[in-house]
């Protein structure tokens, strides 16, 4: 171990103890550092849930798309059974990709290397040629599979197939979520790019709404003021954090609330847009008719893959579609400002004068995520630290 990645360590071990009005942002170090970022994947991103997609990209049987988690591509597709599955993506013959696009409908999948054939339920089904081989076994030929949940219309991999299941981890969550409906929801924006800096810049941002003063002085401060977010309490969990901000004129808020949603919603989430950081890398900033949701996945220390969506009521998105292209368009906006928040600050990570600055009492979801990865990264030095200090 390094001597820096020792002192990383120690650092994120002093979280969990820590008052989230004390804590200090992340040293520089912790979003460059390689020997950090390699125990992330081995202990975060390889063993977690972590969301690839809706369950409407997958809508029909055939239906499929492909997307790279780490150094594993993967094919979702739904069956023609109507089962939806996450398989590899490697052609089991000579390692070529059965899936060569992003998204599809077929009823097979024909490798395009030597025209193995598979079936939408991961089996060979043909391998042209392959009489006289003999280690060739159809049956043990099929493609590998990777464990799949589904959760508020989300689809959810992991990368470990002895990982605990994902649904009794979000009762908490689910409770919370119970009124927004986000499965019902239909993808009104959907976003998929790259930007140039650590996953953790673009996690941390989208769990706060305090930047909204700064980043989204032109499209969001006016109507959600970052003077009135604040902290909701810290889940039993540990599993999210989350967080609120009125709107400015909460009276107009509440009365569009009630026009189209009769009584489903109380006055706190009638009149404020709600935030919910799910570790460790998701982010849902909901109102009650959308939700903008992000997944940060990560591609190197300075790098990471962001997909995600702005989801609409259907009535909405295909009954009023002046309206809904008005919104989806200051949503992309939106996001392309909160990219900021991790290209930029990733190009100033290698300065000598850069240093820990103290956390706004707005950021607390901030500092429950550092508290996430004390507990992730560093469990031995957490449970070392003195009872008191606990």
């Amino acid at each position: 171990m390094t001597p820096q990645l020792d002192a990383l360590l120690d650092t994120l071990a002093a979280y969990p103890a820590t008052d989230d009005a004390a804590c200090f942002t992340l040293p520089p170090a912790a979003y460059t550092d390689p020997d950090l970022y390699a125990l992330e994947v081995e202990r975060i991103f390889r063993r977690e849930w972590l969301i690839v997609g809706r369950t409407s990209d997958v809508a029909r049987p055939g239906d499929w798309f492909t997307i790279d988690v780490l150094d594993d591509p993967i094919l979702v597709v739904r069956g023609t059974d109507g089962q939806v599955r996450a398989f590899s993506n490697v052609c089991r013959h000579r390692y070529m990709p059965v899936a060569l696009e992003k998204k599809g409908n077929d009823r097979r999948f024909v490798c395009a290397y030597h025209g193995w054939v598979y079936g939408t339920d991961g089996r060979l089904v043909a391998a042209p040629l392959m009489e006289g081989s003999l280690g060739f076994d159809r049956a043990r030929c099929g493609l590998p599979q990777y464990r799949l949940e589904q959760w508020q219309g989300f689809l959810f991999i992991n990368l470990d197939d002895d990982a605990a299941p994902l649904a009794p981890q979000m009762a908490e969550a689910d409770a919370r979520l119970e009124s927004y409906r986000s499965a019902e929801l239909v993808t009104g924006l959907a976003y998929d790019t790259i930007w140039e800096g650590n996953w953790k810049l673009a996690t941390e941002n989208g769990m706060e709404y305090y930047h909204h003063m700064g980043l989204h002085g032109r499209t969001l401060e006016a109507m959600l003021p970052a003077a009135g977010a604040h902290m909701e309490p810290a889940p039993a969990s540990g599993r999210f954090a989350h967080s609120r901000c009125p709107y400015a004129d909460r009276a107009a808020a509440a009365e569009r609330v009630a026009r189209r949603h009769a009584s489903r919603f109380d006055e706190a989430d009638a009149t404020s847009s709600y935030a919910m950081g799910l570790f460790p890398n998701i982010s849902l900033a909901l109102t009650p008719d959308s939700n903008n949701w992000l997944s940060f996945l990560p591609m190197g220390p300075g790098r990471t893959r962001v997909i995600g969506g702005y989801l609409l009521p259907e009535n909405l998105q295909y009954g009023d579609p002046e309206t809904a292209a008005r919104r989806n368009a200051l949503i992309h906006e939106v996001n392309e400002e909160d990219a900021q928040a991790t290209w930029r600050l990733q190009q100033v990570m290698a300065s000598s004068k850069a240093a820990p600055g103290p956390l706004n009492v707005r950021e607390g979801t901030v500092a429950q995520f550092y508290k996430y990865l004390g507990r992730t990264l560093a469990p031995e030095r957490v449970a070392a630290m003195p009872a008191a200090a606990q």
